[in-house]
Parts: C-alpha cells; structure tokens; sequence
C-alpha cells in the first residue's frame, strides 16, 4: 500500500509535504532540518543537540512555546542524530494553524539570548553527565564512535565529544549556527492528517 501525498517547494526553498488522512482527528506537524552532529567542527561538538533544547525556549511573541501549543491541545518534542533535528507538534485537525504559526516564528525570530543559552548549556552538560559519564559504561558509545571513525564527524555522539565543547559555545557561535541552518532552504515541513490540500 502506498501513501499518497503532495509534494512542492516554497518561494524560500521550503521542501512541503502533505498527506490527507480524512479519518484522522489529528495532524502532525513535522519539520525537519538539515543538521545533525556531523555538521559540527570538531573542536566544537554537541551544537545541534543544544539548539535542540534552544528551539523550545521562546521568540518575541511566544515566550512560553510548550505552554502556547499546549492550550490547543497539542503535544510537541525534538530529536537530534548525527545526520537530522527533527521537531513535531501533534495538535487537534481545528489547531493546525497555531502549529504552523509557532514553527515560523521560531524559524525567524527564535530568541537567542545570553541566560537562555546558559540555561540550556548547563541542562545539556547535565544530560552529558547523567547518561555518559556518571553511569557504569556510560561511555561506551563515546569510546566506540571514536574508535569507529577516524576523521568522519559519526566519531563524536550528537551529545558532543565532550563537556569542554558545551562549555565554551557562546552567543555569537550560537547566532552563526542558528543562521547557517535554521532556514527555510534547509528544511523539510511535513504535515499529515485531516487536512484540505487546497487549503
């Protein structure tokens, strides 16, 4: 069985996709940006799986990015690998617009300030340590990785290589990368459920 869809290209070089599922009471919106640990320098590892955590942390007119969707009644998470971050919101089929919204204005205005980045570095840095470094063979995958590779970026974890790389990001690292691959040329939106193709 194969799922139909449509597929075109905005004027921004937004890659869209949609999948009609008329019996669905949902829709998810899913975008999916062309980043993932292995398009990190090597002396600066773990940037894409921080700005996994900085894309939940607010723009200008959406402070509060969980608490807006949530009132909608929608559900949204992220994942990094070393080759994609993908972001999606499930949201009721009447909400899709708030969806649509909020990805925009964080793909344009995402807030990227000096405690918003602390925050979330030390979140990260915590995360580094619960699941790599402060468990037995919590760091196996680090020592694999970099016994797998020799100079391909799958040598490090999306996490980073190791603390230090965290640790020294700063606003204007963090303002280059954002602007680098958090557009819409290098983006794929995918949305799937009840919805109407022409409109």
């Amino acid at each position: 069985m194969s799922i139909k869809f449509e597929k075109f290209i905005l004027d921004n070089g937004l890659k869209v996709i949609l999948h009609s599922d008329p019996k669905s009471e949902i829709i998810t919106s899913n975008v999916l940006y062309n980043v993932g640990s292995k398009h990190e320098d090597s002396d600066f590892t773990g940037l894409a799986h921080l700005f996994e955590h900085l894309m939940f942390t607010g723009t200008k007119k959406i402070p509060n990015f969980d608490g807006f969707l949530e009132k909608v009644g929608a559900q949204n998470n992220a994942f990094t690998n070393s080759d994609f971050t993908n972001y999606y919101i499930t949201i009721p089929s009447n909400n899709l617009e708030h969806a649509l919204y909020v990805e925009s204005d964080r793909m344009l205005n995402l807030k990227i300030l000096k405690n918003n980045l602390e925050t979330q570095k030390n979140v990260v840095i915590e995360e580094f340590n619960q699941n790599y470094l402060n468990q037995p063979y919590g760091d196996l995958h680090l020592l694999l990785r970099a016994a797998s590779y020799n100079t391909h970026p799958y040598k490090w974890c999306t996490i980073g290589k190791e603390i230090s790389h965290i640790k020294k990001v700063n606003l204007d690292l963090a303002h280059e990368f954002f602007n680098n691959f958090y557009v819409p040329n290098n983006a794929i939106l995918v949305i799937a459920g009840n919805i109407n193709f022409d409109k």
